[in-house]
């Protein structure tokens, strides 16, 4: 793919494998993407995680820097000899600080939560890492000031307010990036498969329906962006199970989150064991046949999303959501939204569930409503826009776009 005149493309970090899944659409057409990946990245976004192939392993690069306490001390030469190659830096997470501290813009920041919330807190510290706590919120916030552009929906979640004050002098692109390479999950046995699917069709082949609620437990305030209100969905699921003991039905839970616990506590005492069913925390390709089996995906019910991780996930499955949205309340057309089973109360939850199970038909037409709104206005507007900003900057530098 590399030209010697050609625009090069940097993706800085990879939280929740969201620039991995972009680059791969870009790439595809035609554009030179390569992926640097932080010190501090997750194992569990690794592009291994997102992918059946090897092919990732030709432009995704390990580079020496990227946590918060490497911010302080390391030398602004080594940044920029890691990125003199490339032309436009894309980036998420502690991107905006270290590219301003070696005099460099990003071009799109693509914030994912905790970047343009903690990390641009001043906050209490150990007192040998106040001095590297301070520094990187420093950095973190003029970064973000400077950023070109911010590619975030900026609907009614909770980060909004936030962001537009900390990047007033940005462009906002208020559209979703496709955060899931759609291409690869049509059908994940020819694509490699998993060695989860066998259990997750011992829970289906039993199931008369399979809920799978993959997202992270989170309990706690609502002032807290991170709360995803588990305890309303196994509250409800409890209502449902009690109203509807000849179905056999199964909630499927990840291990994944700080409340882990608090949540296995609460199924036990509502005597939900037989119907909860947990598996340890893994890679998207590995939970991604699960949605592909179940019947409805549940979401988050405290705050409010159009996109992320879990709802896109569930939308390129195919499947219907379950979740709380003040979008869907407040729309009077769904040309540009797709359909859900929107609820927040426990009592509300447990009647979508009944919703479902009553009309099972149209539940699957919600699930295919939104695999369509996925393709067409996540996937197909962001490479439109992405292309174009690409082409221009191309004949700024006088290079070729791809």
């Amino acid at each position: 793919m590399y030209k010697t005149n050609g625009l090069r493309i940097a993706f800085l970090s990879n939280m929740n494998n969201n620039h991995f899944a972009l680059a791969r659409y870009l790439r595809d057409e035609g554009f030179d993407c390569e992926l640097l990946l932080f010190t501090d990245e997750q194992d569990h976004f690794h592009p291994k995680c997102d992918t059946f192939t090897l092919e990732f392993m030709t432009w995704i690069k390990r580079i020496s820097w990227g946590s918060e306490r490497q911010l302080l001390t390391i030398n602004p030469k080594v940044i920029q000899a890691d990125l003199d190659k490339y032309d436009v830096f894309i980036g998420c997470g502690l991107a905006p600080a270290f590219l301003c501290k070696a005099g460099l813009l990003l071009d799109i920041m693509i914030p994912y939560g905790n970047d343009i919330w903690s990390e641009t807190m001043y906050r209490f510290a150990l007192p040998h890492y106040i001095a590297k706590s301070i520094s990187s919120t420093y950095f973190q916030r003029k970064g973000l000031s400077q950023s070109k552009i911010v590619n975030c929906a900026l609907g009614a979640g909770i980060y909004g307010s936030r962001i537009r004050k900390l990047c007033s002098n940005s462009l906002f692109w208020k559209f979703d990036i496709p955060m899931v390479y759609h291409r690869q999950y049509a059908d994940p046995v020819v694509n490699g498969g998993s060695h989860w699917i066998s259990e997750f069709e011992a829970v289906r082949n039993n199931a008369d329906l399979m809920v799978v609620a993959h997202g992270r437990h989170v309990w706690g305030n609502a002032s807290d962006p991170n709360v995803k209100g588990n305890n309303l969905l196994i509250k409800a699921w409890h209502l449902f199970c009690q109203r509807n003991p000849s179905i056999k039905a199964k909630l499927v839970f990840i291990e994944y989150g700080q409340n882990v616990t608090e949540s296995k506590q609460y199924v036990t005492d509502l005597g939900l064991n037989a119907s909860v069913k947990w598996f340890p925390q893994m890679f998207r390709k590995d939970i991604m046949p699960a949605l592909l089996m179940a019947d409805i995906v549940a979401a988050e019910f405290v705050h409010s999303w159009i996109g992320g991780g879990v709802i896109f996930e569930a939308l390129v499955a195919g499947k219907p959501l379950l979740m709380h949205s003040i979008e869907h309340e407040k729309s009077t057309t769904m040309d540009n939204l797709y359909p859900i089973y929107n609820a927040k109360t426990p009592v509300q939850i447990a009647a979508r569930l009944q919703e479902y199970v009553e009309n099972k038909e149209r539940g699957k037409e919600i699930g295919l409503q939104g695999q369509y709104w996925y393709k067409k206005y996540v996937v197909d507007k962001a490479l439109t826009r992405y292309s174009q900003y690409f082409e221009e900057r191309a004949a700024e530098l006088g290079k070729v776009p791809r």
